[in-house]
């Protein structure tokens, strides 16, 4: 019983108790020596069929059991199936080297596959089992494997269980946490402040990567945890493959003439002195991060890697994390950026259900127009190299996450990226101010587009209909394409800072006394995206009905999320999903600090607004956000 100590059986009522009657005797009846060893269908069949037909225990958890209808159950459709489940060789028999299946979940139990391997619950993500030292491409538990390490890495799973409010680990980086506007009082006026020590905004310029070419590079995708869009990278296993002049073995798919290509970047202060560059950006479902104890609807977080390596930097300055909440209104007009990556997002959800040979979905959005039919349509992806090698390494991220999981392995060679000198020229010379303030400029305008045509011609109601109509006549496909799109959105400069960890594994950020080494370094913006309900229901749709695409190794075309789903029990639909990390304890050595007005003066008219607000208290809590000052 002990592999069933945590686990939790999908279904509900009766049929609960029929899988989980079924997993219960399939290991109590077994011996801990006859369980490392394969069950033959004989043996299974002799000890549990007459307990099986008992209690009517016909229902295997098979997954083509799961879609039989339980109304017109037949046992000459159940009984085969339930065999066949109950003779598969356990987690221990399978897990041989060469198999790294185990994966997490936010579910609030351990759940047992039928493969034998386990999606862990987070409060046991330190059990998932991964062989960092040679096959970590081979490891589905860590989704992000930073194979654009610069010169460090990843040696163990680093996931630790300190949930908010329980005191149970001393010193730790584990993210996420509670983040607290108090911080950021005068030091000695409160007994949280903690001063802030930056000086300046984070200055962001875009990557040369078009949409055209992140579409063409298979960069929108619907991971179990998250929505995310990638920076596209090519990684060679074989270094001679890579032929662009530099053999290195990782390059980004995204070139302009006359300046090469250059990764997304953004400029820290204090701390700091070379650029962040992005990696990709993860949309969790709701927000992982709470802010004085509320909950946003949803989080974006845009993940980068230092520039250069640690020996040119003097320290091991790993991962950064640049975090923007999202909230839904009914006031708020729908996020012109948003709307174009859902889009994108749904264009693979179709690809993904006609490769499996499965239906579109029956619902629509407004304004996704007719889908760019691309080469992947015939299996093979043009121009995009990585196709052919790692086919787990598909971000900047995973490269880092790759050379650390084999840094002990005396065959590997650290697998680099190659940075052109774009990466590394002087920051552009624009007028940021001029430009901001256009931004600010066409996001009111845009508003106040839609509420006239929400009251003018559609009785005060947003529908679908209004929604796309606004779409087509202000936005579109010629919507000029940004990289770092939430920080337009997010309409602030203002952040919380604070040293963390990864919020899903392997949870990279081991703190270690008096060193920089191990940290995720978070900045999260202090107001939020305004998105309109719409939007919010079709993120929650896209990471809840997830399709498997071909080719997985588990559950292959079929419906497989890492979230915690929640549906209408008539109709089905989706009323809820999470799929977010715990809040985890705050100590002191996660140095929470608020930068605000007092730390510099912000380019967005909004935060100039806000500032005006002289009373601290009252601009931290009565009037948080730039909106409703």
């Amino acid at each position: 019983m002990s592999r069933l100590k945590h686990a939790s059986v999908r279904g509900q009522g009766f049929f609960d108790v029929i899988k989980f009657k079924i997993l219960f005797e399939r290991v109590n009846c077994q011996s801990e020596e006859k369980r490392m060893q394969p069950t033959t269908a004989a043996t299974t069949t002799t000890v549990l069929l007459p307990r099986l037909l008992s209690l009517h225990l016909l229902l295997a958890c098979d997954k083509k059991v799961n879609h039989v209808d339980k109304r017109n159950m037949k046992i000459g459709v159940i009984l085969p199936a339930a065999i066949g489940c109950l003779s598969m060789p356990t987690a221990q028999a399978q897990n041989d080297g060469t198999r790294f299946l185990d994966r997490f979940t936010y579910e609030d139990e351990d759940i047992l596959r039928q493969d034998q391997f386990y999606d862990y619950a987070p409060q046991n993500w330190n059990s998932i089992s991964c062989n960092e030292g040679s096959q970590l491409d081979d490891c589905l538990g860590y989704t992000d494997k930073w194979h654009t390490g610069r010169d460090w890495s990843i040696t163990k799973n680093y996931c630790r269980w300190c949930p908010d409010g329980e005191g149970k680990c001393s010193k730790h980086h584990q993210s996420p946490i509670n983040l607290n506007r108090a911080v950021g009082y005068e030091p000695g006026t409160h007994p949280l402040a903690n001063e802030c020590i930056d000086v300046h905004w984070m200055k962001y310029e875009d990557s040369t990567c078009s949409m055209e070419e992140l579409v063409e590079a298979d960069a929108f995708t619907i991971e179990r945890h998250a929505l995310r869009i990638s920076q596209p990278i090519s990684v060679f296993s074989d270094f001679s493959q890579d032929d662009d002049g530099l053999v290195d073995g990782v390059r980004l798919n995204c070139r302009v003439v006359g300046l090469g290509s250059r990764f997304g970047r953004i400029d820290f202060s204090k701390g700091f002195s070379q650029w962040w560059h992005l990696s990709h950006i993860d949309v969790h479902v709701p927000a992982e991060h709470t802010q004085d104890g509320r909950t946003h609807d949803a989080e974006i977080q845009m993940k980068h890697f230092y520039s250069v390596t640690a020996q040119e930097a003097g320290v091991e300055n790993e991962m950064a994390t640049v975090s923007i909440f999202m909230n839904a209104y009914e006031d708020a007009a729908p996020y012109r950026f948003l709307d174009k990556v859902i889009c994108q997002w749904r264009r693979k959800e179709y690809e993904v259900r006609k490769e499996c040979g499965l239906d579109p979905v029956n619902s629509t959005y407004p304004g996704c127009f007719p889908l760019f039919h691309r080469n992947l349509r015939s299996g093979e992806a043009a121009n995009t190299p990585s196709s052919k090698h790692h086919r787990h390494i598909q971000t900047a991220e995973d490269v880092i996450i790759h050379n650390d999981q084999q840094r002990n392995n005396p065959s590997h060679k650290n697998i680099k990226i190659e940075m052109d000198e774009a990466n590394f020229a002087p920051a552009e010379e624009k007028d940021w101010d001029a430009w901001i303030l256009q931004q600010s400029q066409q996001l009111k305008q845009e508003e106040e587009f839609y509420h006239r045509m929400k009251h003018t011609q559609y009785g005060g109601q947003h529908t679908d209909e209004l929604h796309e109509h606004f779409r087509r006549l202000h936005q579109g496909d010629e919507l000029e394409w940004f990289n770092y799109w939430p920080l337009i959105g997010v309409r602030t400069e203002y952040y919380f800072r604070y040293s963390g960890s990864q919020t899903i594994p392997p949870c990279y950020g081991n703190h270690i006394d008096n060193s920089r080494s191990g940290t995720n370094h978070w900045r999260v913006m202090k107001d939020p995206i305004r998105i309109h309900p719409r939007q919010l229901k079709e993120l929650k749709r896209l990471i809840g009905e997830r399709i498997s695409p071909k080719g997985s190794l588990v559950d292959e075309c079929m419906v497989d999320t890492a979230a915690k789903v929640t549906r209408d029990s008539e109709t089905q639909e989706i009323i809820n999903i999470e799929a977010a990390r715990p809040l985890q304890e705050w100590n002191n050595v996660h140095f929470k600090t608020f930068c605000e007005c007092k730390n510099w003066e912000s380019k967005w008219p909004e935060d100039r607004q806000w500032c005006l607000i002289g009373d601290i208290s009252e601009r931290f809590f009565d009037k948080p956000y730039n909106f409703n000052s």
